[in-house]
């Protein structure tokens, strides 16, 4: 029987507005209570827009001067985070996160200019905003798989292109769905290299998500708490412990302790956005209306860098086991993965790694020496020892979109032993014998292998 334990979650919002040249004052709470400027909703946290600004502009309150430069100022920050622990069945525990957080600025002059032969009033002068999104995310479907240049996955990245194209174009109104007319298979504006295209074709491909139904990026809300990837919701990550394998008959009577862990991580995000200075709606319909010459794109609201799916497997299998007889083994497979689409050089990076991790220990008390140590040949406290060998695989990889090409730029591979000696003298002195030798195995020519080995013996004494 399913038994959810446990269920916590925390909600964070914070935004604020700094409106410089404001002319009215305060009386009560923050309002002028004559007036009531500036309202009750902005005293109790409303992030204003360019409608209010503008009635506050209307009203008289806000400064005409003309060496006024300071600029209007606001933030936003949301921060939820949910953790939940179910127990499935006897000695299973599952522990569930998920989070989000979003991040937007934005500044602006909003000024009055009487220029000679303007019309006179007040201009949004120099606006521009940015943001970030980081959200907990599942894309187990692509975890095993590569996605370098003529794979499966890269080639439907290729391939949600067009289907992501027609999509925009029938829904922009300033487009009526014409077609690019040095690439019929794309929409005017929507291009191969449209960040409109390649972000949804991007994360649908990389998701195993369907093209035809994969979330766009929504311009409709241009507020500072709107958010243009409202629609990639957040996603639940996991670990799973099992401690009951030693109570089987088969195991009770040589292991005192038998832990199975699996965990899975993973994470999306869009950090450093920035709103394009040349974007325009013309009729306001929350589209994008300007086509640059030089990309022959539709100028969109907001210029997003790069977008990085990353997952892990920490571990995809873990065994710590404890013996009867005090000797201690471990065993993890831990595997990692990172794609991230770059939208300056218009590339895709990915980084993998495989890591494969056994390790053992033994505690011995009473251990006879062949020789006398600290004037003894018997040592009178326990002697630990521990051996850990780990093999691991890294490799990366870039696929240049343009010339549909891919390489592999570094990677190496590691293998690290590492045993050690632990021995309590008394309170006060500790000894630690240790040695570790790391050979690491590089995958391209231009790199070449690397061989360290430390080792000696630490001694720490505490003073009283």
């Amino acid at each position: 029987m399913t038994m959810l334990k446990r269920v916590t979650g925390t909600y964070n919002q914070a935004a604020g507005t700094i409106l410089p040249g404001f002319m009215d004052s305060t009386r009560l709470m923050g309002i002028n209570t004559i007036t009531g400027a500036p309202g009750m909703n902005f005293v109790y946290g409303y992030q204003p827009g360019q409608a209010w600004l503008a009635s506050q502009a209307a009203a008289g309150r806000l400064s005409k001067d003309s060496i006024f430069n300071s600029q209007l100022q606001q933030t936003y920050t949301q921060t939820i985070t949910v953790n939940a622990t179910v127990e499935p069945l006897p000695d299973v525990r599952v522990d569930l996160t998920m989070t989000k957080t979003f991040n937007r600025t934005y500044s602006e002059l909003y000024k009055y200019l009487d220029t000679p032969g303007g019309k006179p009033g007040f201009y949004n002068l120099s606006p521009y905003g940015g943001g970030s999104y980081n959200i907990s995310y599942i894309a187990l479907s692509t975890m095993f798989k590569s996605s370098g240049s003529g794979s499966s996955i890269y080639n439907t990245f290729l391939a949600n292109g067009p289907i992501i194209s027609k999509r925009l174009g029938l829904q922009n109104p300033y487009i009526a769905n014409q077609n690019d007319p040095t690439n019929p298979n794309y929409k005017k504006g929507y291009t191969q290299y449209s960040q409109d295209v390649l972000i949804p074709a991007f994360l649908a491909a990389y998701t195993g998500k369907n093209p035809s139904n994969v979330a766009l990026i929504d311009y409709s809300n241009q507020t500072i708490t709107g958010n243009p990837f409202k629609y990639y919701t957040p996603l639940p990550n996991w670990k799973v412990t099992y401690n009951g394998l030693a109570k089987l008959p088969a195991f009770k009577d040589v292991f005192q302790s038998i832990i199975i862990t699996h965990a899975y991580t993973g994470n999306m995000s869009m950090n450093g956005f920035y709103t394009s200075l040349l974007y325009q709606d013309l009729y306001g319909l929350g589209f994008p209306s300007f086509l640059d010459s030089t990309s022959h794109n539709l100028v969109p609201f907001y210029q997003v860098p790069n977008v990085t799916i990353s997952q892990q497997f920490n571990p995809l299998i873990g065994i710590d086991a404890t013996l009867k007889n005090k000797v201690t083994l471990s065993f993890a497979v831990r595997n990692s993965k990172t794609e991230s689409l770059s939208l300056i050089d218009y590339q895709v990076a990915e980084t993998r790694s495989i890591e494969y991790k056994i390790g053992g220990g033994y505690r011995i008390k009473g251990l006879k020496l062949p020789f006398k140590v600290f004037g003894a040949t018997k040592l009178k406290n326990e002697l630990s020892v521990k051996l850990d060998i780990a093999y691991r695989e890294d490799q990366n990889s870039n696929n240049y979109l343009a010339q549909n090409i891919g390489i592999t730029s570094s990677g190496q591979k590691v293998i690290r032993i590492s045993p050690s000696i632990d021995y309590i003298v008394n309170t006060k002195l500790t000894l630690h014998l240790f040695y570790d030798r790391q050979q690491t195995i590089p995958y391209v020519s231009t790199s070449y292998p690397i061989t360290t080995t430390q080792a000696g013996i630490t001694l720490r004494f505490i003073f009283n």
